[in-house]
């Protein structure tokens, strides 16, 4: 595993650490928001494993779903929570009118754990 790999993970790792504090203090949109990044760089560490450089948002999530859900080396279950955490970081961030609530951040976390560690053990199984 490359260095430019690790600190893609280190970050997905960091963001989730972060968004649970978030959660805790009663910041559930911001955990949300937090959630997708911890994602988002999960996917950025996979897709730099296959050599694939992409930056937009929207760009890491089709390569993901194109490269790995697609085809079925992820379970494409991966690629609809990505998607759907990108929905709900985009209410959380940019939607005045909308409100994430505790029971929806808390989803997102849980998936989000499940996120990283699906794409750690398929990094762990290309590598070994």
């Amino acid at each position: 595993m490359t260095d430019e790999i690790r600190r893609y993970l280190d970050k997905a790792d960091h963001a989730l650490v972060v968004a649970v504090d978030l959660m805790e203090q009663g910041h559930a949109p911001d955990a949300a928001s937090k959630i997708y990044y911890a994602m988002f760089y999960a996917t950025k560490a996979l897709l730099t494993a296959e050599g694939i450089d992409v930056v937009k948002h929207s760009a890491v999530e089709s390569a993901f779903g194109y490269y790995f859900a697609k085809p079925g080396r992820i379970d494409s279950k991966f690629h609809k929570m990505l998607m759907n955490a990108r929905k709900i970081r985009e209410i959380a961030d940019y939607d005045i009118d909308e409100e994430i609530i505790e029971p929806v951040a808390s989803l997102k976390i849980e998936e989000g754990r499940a996120f990283i560690a699906a794409i750690k053990q398929f990094l762990d199984n290309q590598c070994s």
